[in-house]
């Protein structure tokens, strides 16, 4: 498991870039599909392509991102009105 920013931001990379890999075999294999007319398996091809691509958009979504914390919390003591 990521225990950094930095760590947590390759790992997504790898995925992103396995996601994308996939997505070029897929987008191969559904031109060979269509050529053939196997429009059944075509959907098929095309579907995982879509979930390929949009996990890779939501691995890019995540880089960088930390999670804001405030820098500056208010006041809370007792004597505080």
């Amino acid at each position: 498991m990521a225990t950094n920013v930095t760590e947590k931001d390759k790992t997504l990379q790898e995925v992103i870039d396995w996601c994308e890999q996939l997505e070029i075999e897929g987008l191969k294999l559904a031109n060979a599909l269509l050529s053939q007319r196997d429009m059944a398996a075509y959907g098929v091809v095309k579907g995982q392509i879509n979930a390929y691509k949009k996990t890779a958009n939501h691995c890019r979504s995540m880089l960088g991102d930390t999670g804001s914390m405030p820098s500056e919390v208010p006041n809370q003591s007792e004597d505080t009105k």
